[in-house]
């Protein structure tokens, strides 16, 4: 039995630029329990893949299809599904990944046979395990653990259809996440030169956590796991830190800086295992604000980018997105970051009221505090949160395209979409070419550009049937 594993491209304008590329570690995940069970894999990964996908379709003759993805790639997904149903409609296929963890009804149509909302690697073996005997390319007594087999009603968080055409939602259980294997990176490796992080090349990704304590509004990783937050043993951590073959480490967890004694014995444990790697991670202001001390040891042993958390400059707007921090954090945490060796990002929100004025404070506010690392997202409702509940009815779109932070989704309140615009592309521009001038983007050099360009003329006869 052979199972193709596809994440799709992201049809937006950062896509092509080759600047945050990560590492497909959900699919490595789902490769390793396929391995383990003795299945024969493989993963296509837009980011990486040199052929399209119809190519690849007709090339690996797959019996089952799994595809990946966030909300910008909902479309893509669907496509693809019905791509394969094209192909072979008893080709069976499988979507998953966070947004139809939450978002599961936007999958409910024919080409799809079933939605897997579980984080556990062993409820998608037992899926694929499922289909296998169904389709009588399985033999119960042939597979090698008889664990996985279950009856699809007995399948973590599964979603399917019964023989009457109707959906079905399995109860969603956490997991544990050390439960997770330690991911077999053989894809990666193979194509270690497509995976980056601004000047950070060939980097892998690590999963310290599921979902996340907090719950901020406007947050959708709050919600993941059945909204259950879970730490990972810190023995495997650093046990999958010592076999990854590369250098630099992007630690996925939505917040990295949770736990005090946690981030000290992780530092003593680097230390201990002689670990040299180069970190990036995401954490809180406040929490910041409040360590320097563990910033400075987590910096040391080699720690470069804190993604933070910042959001607005005033504390009624951090007040309305239920965000837990004032300014005083967001400035004091900047400050605490800019005394190490690294290097602070700042994640901003420009909301749904800004006039010029507020653009202009806000360029003022990051040039005040020596920010020079920033990304500004327009305000934007995700799907699933209590935002959107509170904005679902004032969409001026459904082109789940535009929820990549770039466009409005909802009409701003003081002035005209064209001017928001115009004031957001001027301010992008502004902090660009001030992060340029410190130095942030020397390998944006002539030859990126013109790959950058290569890639956008190539990506429409890669995604196209």
């Amino acid at each position: 039995m052979k199972i193709l594993l596809v994440r799709p491209g992201a049809p937006n304008v950062l896509s092509f630029t080759n600047i945050l590329d990560s590492e497909p570690l959900e699919l490595e995940y789902l490769h390793t329990g396929l391995k383990e069970a003795g299945y024969d894999d493989m993963i296509y990964d837009y980011i990486c893949q040199k052929k399209p996908f119809r190519q690849v379709l007709k090339g690996y003759e797959p019996d089952i299809v799994a595809i990946t993805g966030y909300i910008t790639q909902e479309n893509m997904m669907k496509k693809f599904c019905q791509q394969v149903k094209k192909y072979n409609s008893q080709i069976a296929t499988i979507v998953g990944g966070v947004h139809a963890q939450i978002n599961t009804k936007v999958f409910y149509t024919d080409y799809i046979d079933y939605i897997a909302r579980s984080e556990s690697v062993d409820a998608f073996v037992e899926i694929v395990t499922y289909i296998g005997i169904e389709k009588g390319i399985l033999d119960k007594a042939d597979i090698i653990n008889t664990n996985l087999i279950k009856n699809l009603s007995d399948i973590n968080g599964l979603c399917y259809k019964t023989y009457i055409g109707e959906w079905k939602n399995n109860p969603m259980i956490p997991i544990d996440i050390n439960s997770l294997p330690i991911p077999d990176r053989s894809f990666f490796y193979e194509n270690r030169k497509h995976f980056r992080y601004l000047d950070l090349i060939e980097t892998a990704n690590i999963k310290t956590s599921l979902s996340c304590p907090y719950d901020c509004k406007f947050c959708y990783c709050t919600l993941l796991n059945h909204g259950k937050y879970r730490e990972r043993d810190l023995n495997l951590v650093i046990e999958e830190l010592k076999g990854i073959e590369v250098e630099n480490i992007t630690i996925s967890d939505d917040d990295f800086l949770v736990n005090e004694k946690r981030l000290m014995d992780f530092v003593r444990l680097v230390r201990e295992n002689n670990i040299k790697k180069t970190y990036v991670c995401y954490g809180r202001a406040d929490f910041i604000a409040s360590h320097p001390g563990i910033i400075k040891e987590l910096a040391d042993i080699g720690f470069k980018y804190f993604l933070v958390g910042l959001e607005a400059i005033n504390d009624d707007e951090l007040n309305d997105y239920n965000k837990g921090t004032k300014e005083e954090h967001n400035a004091k945490a900047i400050e605490v970051i800019n005394d190490t060796s690294a290097q602070c990002i700042g994640l901003m929100i420009i909301g749904l009221s800004a006039t010029k004025k507020d653009f202009d404070d806000l360029y003022n506010w990051i040039v005040r505090h020596e920010l020079i690392h920033v990304t500004i997202s327009i305000f934007t409702p995700i799907p699933g949160t209590q935002l959107y509940e509170e904005y679902k009815d004032k969409l001026i779109t459904n082109k789940v395209e535009h929820w990549d932070f770039l466009h409005l989704v909802v009409e701003p309140d003081n002035i005209s979409k064209h001017k928001f615009y115009l004031y957001y592309r001027k301010l992008i521009l502004k902090l660009y070419k001030r992060a340029r001038k410190a130095g942030m983007y020397e390998y944006l050099d002539l030859e990126y550009y013109k790959k950058m360009l290569s890639k956008f003329l190539l990506r429409k006869a890669y995604l196209d049937w």
